[in-house]
């Protein structure tokens, strides 16, 4: 608790310092620290800031999602909602543009981690709006991360989980050719000028590089949230 305490106190501080620019991540930060504190000048800053929300919907509405049943402003969501709605339509033009019904954009870099995070940021749309946000993205981004992907190596991208995966990456443990069990890694990248593939290699670290923030938290996220969908159905 003490730590919590100190942790929260420092947010807010950094808060008071920096909540004059306007940037979409504000909003996000807004939302946390009034889900944290309770103290509705958080709030009332995002409620302030409708055209920002609106504008940059897409960044934006996952922390709008999170506190959408305390906002009692029936002008502000409506006007979010419909910024919902037009933001819905892309994301589904979006997932039919590939046959595994997540966004894919590869570059150098494998898609995993970004695929996980727009799956977990469809969690909580979802939830809040389940008649905007159909749970798929959720599903088949945890599919996508274990196994439905491009290329004719199929492993599962988390060491250790599922019938192939990932048991040669790069972490902590470098290049001794070991894994760490429920390491997250990046996954099939786009090794130019070749099409996308999952090589066993540890150096090509682009695709089996393993992170926490981001890689093993939002695969973890990603499994208890498709397991509490699963269970409300």
């Amino acid at each position: 608790d003490p730590l919590a305490n100190d942790c929260l106190g420092l947010a807010k501080d950094i808060w008071d310092i920096k909540n004059t620019s306007n940037q979409p991540g504000l909003i996000d930060l807004a939302a946390e620290l009034y889900l944290s504190s309770g103290d509705e000048k958080y709030l009332s800053f995002i409620l302030s800031n409708r055209d920002l929300v609106v504008s940059r919907i897409e960044f934006t509405s996952p922390a709008i999602a999170r506190i959408a049943a305390k906002i009692k402003n029936d002008e502000f969501m409506s006007v979010v909602r419909d910024s919902l709605q037009a933001y819905s339509a892309r994301i589904k033009e979006v997932m039919n543009g590939t046959p595994y019904g997540v966004r894919y954009r590869p570059a150098i870099w494998g898609d995993g981690w970004n695929i996980q995070s727009f799956g977990v940021n469809q969690y909580f749309l979802h939830r809040s709006f389940p008649d905007i946000f159909s749970d798929d993205a959720v599903y088949n981004s945890l599919n996508f991360v274990l196994g439905v992907h491009p290329g004719e190596n199929t492993s599962s991208f988390v060491s250790g989980v599922g019938s192939r995966s990932l048991l040669v990456a790069y972490g902590v443990n470098r290049d001794d050719w070991s894994y760490i069990p429920g390491g997250s890694a990046s996954g099939t990248a786009l090794i130019r000028p070749d099409l996308p593939e999952l090589k066993v290699w540890p150096y090509l670290w682009q695709q089996t590089e393993y992170v926490m923030g981001g890689g093993a938290t939002n695969y973890m996220f990603l499994v208890l949230a498709s397991d509490d969908l699963l269970e409300k159905k």
